[in-house]
């Protein structure tokens, strides 16, 4: 892991593989370590600088609430000073919404866009969801992780981590990030709707249809409102980073090409 210091904020960030730069954002309560099956799997020829959110691994604790625009300028501001100009990139979840953000505001910055579990608005379901979140992860992280799990996969990729959940758990509650209440808090009032018509970067749109956080009709709308916007849906839960990165690689890899 590396780290870098934009107007007094330091910035987390690591850097994997050679070829055309993405930037990666990843989800709330995760650090940059989320996307590393993904990148694994990954077949095109990319070199992944996957920036951390505030709050989380090397990132600084955010001193008041997240504002989405800043933590963009940063990512953006990142890129450069890496030497990047033009590049694409991939969110998942919170990350997806920044990362359609990144494409609305700095149009001439990126090649391609993809979305993974993104959404434009929290509906009254999210926010409550994401409310609950915060409350367990206050009470308990590893309380948290038991029902994220639960949650967060599909019937078929319990079955099979039925055997190990124990150890599951204890490696997921310590991958709790101390920044994820802040960043939940951002989860609760996101409202990028009107960002989504600004969109003219190739946009690929992935959701899972058994998402019960964020729901696939959230993908479908992304994908029915950014012009020419491709939708893949996933036979799995909000968790499809885990469970399916094979899949999010391949349809990423075609994306990019």
């Amino acid at each position: 892991m590396s780290s870098w210091i934009n107007n007094g904020r330091t910035i987390g960030y690591s850097i994997a593989g050679s070829g055309t730069p993405i930037l990666a954002i990843h989800g709330t309560t995760q650090a940059a370590n989320a996307w590393t099956q993904v990148q694994q799997a990954c077949l095109a020829d990319l070199q992944w600088v996957t920036f951390e959110l505030p709050g989380s691994g090397e990132s600084d604790m955010p001193t008041g609430p997240i504002e989405l625009d800043e933590v963009v300028s940063d990512a953006v501001a990142l890129m450069s000073h890496l030497g990047h100009q033009r590049f694409h990139v991939i969110g998942y979840s919170l990350g997806a919404v920044t990362a359609l953000r990144c494409a609305a505001l700095y149009p001439d910055s990126v090649i391609t866009v993809t979305s993974l579990c993104g959404w434009s608005q929290s509906d009254a379901r999210m926010r409550m969801t994401f409310d609950l979140w915060r409350r367990l992860i206050a009470i308990d992280p590893e309380l948290f992780m038991r029902y994220a799990l639960a949650d967060g996969y599909t019937a078929a990729s319990l079955e099979m981590l039925e055997p190990m959940t124990e150890a599951v758990v204890g490696m997921a509650n310590a991958a709790v990030q101390p920044g994820s209440a802040a960043q939940l808090e951002l989860d609760i009032r996101i409202d990028i709707e009107g960002s989504l018509e600004l969109i003219k970067a190739p946009c690929l749109v992935i959701g899972g249809i058994e998402d019960r956080w964020v729901d696939v009709s959230k993908s479908r709308h992304i994908a029915e409102t950014v012009t020419g916007a491709t939708l893949v849906e996933l036979p799995a839960g909000h968790l499809v980073i885990g469970e399916l990165p094979g899949e999010i690689a391949s349809a990423l890899s075609a994306h990019v090409a």
